[in-house]
């Protein structure tokens, strides 16, 4: 999972926080591009043998694990520009974002041109604009990332995640209309691709406590979470669901 294409990239997205909005301060276990890319490919990873039993040949394996791990890889020049901030975007904003990430790709493309066999750029391209079934399937992974740790901050008892958790439910159940290659992918059983329901955030968060390797083993309601926490720990270990950051 390591990938150091040129210097620094590795330290410079870990420097980078998630959800870099005061209004989601503190998060209580704030991560990083680098932790977040990382278990992008892990989720990813988990669900390819599933994928491959529907879309057989149409998925390349290999591309969707690359894209995963480069697929914020633009914003170690333009930063992280909040979902929160762009849902609320209008059409010349959301133009002038992509602009600015389509001028970073060309700067990132001079300092590598090749992730394993395929071109930097070109992965990058299509992270942006999410015009192959790798990206896509990689997207689906990124807001499902997302919506488990607004749920992980929810079921520490943190109410600022209490929008994100709510508003991840309604992203990821858009996803078949927003994106009809996944179509297949949606017929699976695999927990991953399940579409998650709406559910009582409130009394979550009421009932949260701070993590502990104990609590961490405990089941929620949430099985999304459930296969998220397990995927975490044995990838990127314990610690980084339960040492508290903020």
């Amino acid at each position: 999972m390591e990938l150091e294409l040129f210097s620094d990239r590795e330290k410079k997205l870990s420097s980078i926080i998630r959800f870099d909005m005061k209004r989601f301060d503190p998060m209580f276990y704030r991560t990083n591009l680098l932790i977040h890319s990382k278990r992008v490919y892990s989720l990813v990873k988990e669900i390819i043998p599933h994928l491959k039993s529907v879309y057989g040949d149409e998925l390349d394996s290999e591309k969707a694990l690359s894209l995963a791990l480069v697929h914020d890889d633009a914003e170690l020049v333009t930063g992280d520009v909040q979902l929160y901030d762009k849902e609320r975007m209008t059409a010349e904003e959301l133009a002038e974002v992509d602009n600015d990430e389509a001028l970073a790709i060309e700067i990132l493309a001079k300092k590598c041109e090749f992730v394993g066999k395929y071109y930097y750029r070109e992965l990058l391209s299509h992270a942006l604009n999410k015009d192959c079934l790798e990206a896509q399937i990689v997207s689906y992974c990124d807001k499902m990332d997302g919506f488990c740790e607004a749920l992980h901050e929810i079921y520490a008892g943190n109410g600022n995640f209490r929008r994100p958790a709510v508003n991840y439910v309604r992203r990821i159940n858009e996803f078949d209309k927003k994106y009809p290659l996944l179509e297949k992918m949606f017929t699976l059983n695999h927990v991953l691709v399940q579409f998650p329901q709406t559910f009582d955030v409130d009394k979550v968060i009421s009932e949260g406590k701070l993590h502990t390797v104990d609590s961490i083993l405990l089941n929620t309601a949430s099985p999304h979470y459930e296969v998220w926490k397990k995927i975490t720990v044995e990838n990127l270990g314990m610690n980084v669901l339960i040492n508290k950051i903020e």
